[in-house]
Order: structure tokens, then C-alpha cells, then sequence
């Protein structure tokens, strides 16, 4: 396939992406050829379908935009790529990422999330009880806060806009943020990227960030027991600490943190809060349009604190926080907007699954 008309595809595929919206674009290889698949309001669209000639074509080309080795057909690798499309007023930044499969080299291309996310706490549209949740985090002076959910539950979008609630709220305030990756620019907090799998681990670059005089710290995930370890030794020393964690729930949050080693009085006396929270699309007329959040927030108390200290499994603090008065779950949650044709039960099995403990 001559490069003019793979240089073609992959930027009218792009410019798909951004034109609706979608967060990432995949060139998925079959044993028929390759597709081409949007995620759009977290559900994955099959836009087109090519052979496998064009297919390898259009992953090469990314893969120069990328500046990866092109023949190496064996590895994993990750790259950025700047583009210039007719829907996009400037020049945007995307993430690659490519694999070798059976059938050949996937791409998974991350379009910019700074065009989707909102920027603070009052664009969210958490619930009012998760809101004033983050609100009163944000106005503390210590304290570690939890964001919790799937892959692509709005984790970071939250994170972020706690922390503009914080930079706006608190100037002078010294705010440093390890992820990987950095996903917008941050004003008034220093970002740093950290790789997993490379020389500047979370574990690294933790240990050296509370050398650096920090205030605020975030952390983009606890991955491990180490990064656990040293994340809650940040928050008993005095620093206010936001970080993400793998888990379905609050109670489930707090049990992992326990699993992985941390003693049941560490977590009472640094926990602030844990957020659980999910994405659901909206429902229109002809489907489904965009997406609203649902969250449920636990706030630290002396029942949740003598549950941990006598450690209770996930099930069992799940039940003391539904026990809770004012407390709504994410299926509560979830219940208010369908009650308000927000979005439907179809939807809400979709994302939260028939468990009503959920």
C-alpha cells in the first residue's frame, strides 16, 4: 500500500476519534485482516475493516508518527505522536502503544483526554455526598484519600479536578503528582511520569518525592505492597495524600490495602475517605449520548475505624457503611438517575452487574 494513502487513512481515523469524541482507537488484527474500533462512551465501535496488507500498513505508519522500530515485530512498544486533523484546531498529542499477537501488531492509540475531561469539582456531577466528600478533603490539612473503580471509571478525571479544587483554593500550597502516564498539564502542580517497567518506578520516585518538601502528594496507582507501604507512611507524616486503587467498592479498598501487608492501625489513623465510582451513559432518544458518573463515599469514623482495627473482611465493611445513615452506595446512586430518566436499568446492569451488594 503506497505511504500517501496509509498517511490518509490513519488521519481521517484520527480525526474520527476526535470528531466523536472517543478516548481511544484500536487496529485490532483478525485471521481475516484488521478493524478498526472505537471506544466511545466506554463501549467499544467497529468503524472499519481492512486486509491484512492495509492493516500492517496503517499500524507501520502510526508507528513511524510514533518513532518505533518498525521492524521489530516482536516486542511491545509505547510511543507519543503529534497530529494535525481538519477537526482539531492545532496540533494533539496521542499515546501508541503496540503488541505483537497471533495475527500480527495491535496499535491502541489514547486520544487526548484533556478534550473530554472536566476541570473541577463542580463539573464532575458526582452525587452531593461525594462531592462534599472531596470538598472537605480538599479544605484538610492531612489525611489519605482513595479514588477506587475499573479501568476507565474517571479515576484520574476526579483526581484531577481535586487537585485545580486544591491548587485554587490554597495557593502557595507545594503539590507534586507521580502517574503514569501524565495525562493533561496541571498549572500550579509539578507532574512527574513514572514507568512501571522502567528505571523510575512509583517505588523510586516516591521515596525521593518526599525529600522534595511536598504538601499534597498524588499518586496515580497503589500497584504493590512497597507502594502501599510508603504511600501510607506519606500520609501518617503530615502530607495529604489522593491516590487510585484497583477495587469495586470502598470496603473492598480498604480489605486489598490490608492484604497487602499495612497494619490495620495505620489505615485508622491516615484514612480520610475512599471513592468508589463508575460511568454510565446517558440515555437520549436514539440511544445512548455521552456519560454521567456514579460514586458512593465512605468517610472515615470510629465504627469504620473499629472495623479495620478488628480486620474485617470486604463484605463485612460494606455492610457496617450501608448501615451507615445518609450513606448511598453506587446502586443507590445509579437508582436516582434512572428514576430521573438519566440513563436506564439496561445501563446500570451493564456497568454495575446484577449483585445487589454493589
Amino acid at each position: 500500500m503506497p505511504a500517501a494513502d496509509a498517511r490518509q487513512l490513519v488521519e481521517d481515523l484520527l480525526d474520527q476519534a476526535l470528531r466523536r469524541g472517543a478516548s481511544d482507537l484500536h487496529l485490532e488484527p483478525t485471521s481475516a485482516g484488521y478493524e478498526a474500533r472505537l471506544r466511545i462512551d466506554g463501549v467499544l465501535e467497529t468503524v472499519a475493516h481492512h486486509d491484512p496488507t492495509i492493516g500492517r500498513s496503517l499500524v507501520s505508519r502510526l508507528m513511524v508518527m510514533g518513532q518505533l522500530l518498525t521492524y521489530r515485530l516482536d516486542v511491545p512498544q509505547e510511543g507519543r505522536v503529534k497530529v494535525v486533523v481538519p477537526s482539531a484546531k492545532e496540533a494533539v498529542e496521542v499515546r501508541l502503544a503496540v503488541i505483537p499477537t497471533t495475527h500480527g501488531l495491535r496499535a491502541a492509540v489514547r486520544m487526548p483526554a484533556e478534550l473530554n475531561l472536566a476541570r473541577r469539582l463542580s463539573d464532575l456531577n458526582l452525587p452531593p455526598r461525594a462531592i462534599k466528600g472531596l470538598q472537605t478533603f480538599a479544605a484538610s490539612d492531612a489525611g489519605m484519600l482513595i479514588v477506587t473503580g475499573p479501568a476507565g471509571s474517571g479515576k484520574t478525571t476526579t483526581l484531577y479536578a481535586l487537585l485545580q479544587q486544591i491548587v485554587e483554593t490554597t495557593p502557595g500550597v507545594s503539590i507534586i503528582a507521580l502517574e503514569d502516564p501524565v495525562e493533561r498539564d496541571l498549572p500550579g502542580v509539578t507532574q512527574i511520569e513514572v514507568s512501571p517497567f522502567g528505571e523510575l518506578t512509583y517505588e523510586k520516585a516516591l521515596r525521593s518525592i518526599l525529600r522534595q518538601d511536598p504538601q499534597v502528594l498524588m499518586l496515580g496507582e497503589i500497584r504493590d505492597a512497597a507502594v502501599a507501604s510508603l504511600a501510607i507512611q506519606a500520609a501518617l507524616s503530615g502530607h495529604r495524600l489522593l491516590c487510585t486503587l484497583h477495587a469495586g467498592s470502598p470496603g473492598s479498598a480498604i480489605a486489598r490495602l490490608l492484604e497487602m501487608g499495612l497494619e490495620p492501625y495505620q489505615l485508622t489513623s491516615s484514612l480520610f475517605g475512599v471513592l468508589a465510582q463508575r460511568l454510565l451513559r446517558r440515555k437520549t432518544a436514539d440511544g445512548y449520548r455521552g456519560r454521567t458518573p456514579v460514586a458512593e463515599f465512605a468517610r472515615s469514623s470510629p465504627e469504620l475505624r473499629k472495623a479495620i482495627l478488628a480486620r474485617a473482611d470486604a463484605e463485612e465493611i460494606s455492610a457496617l457503611l450501608r448501615n451507615q445513615p445518609g450513606y448511598q452506595t453506587l446502586r443507590q446512586a445509579a437508582q436516582d438517575l434512572t428514576a430521573t430518566g438519566i440513563t436506564d436499568e439496561g445501563e446500570v446492569r451493564r456497568v454495575l452487574g446484577d449483585s445487589p451488594g454493589v
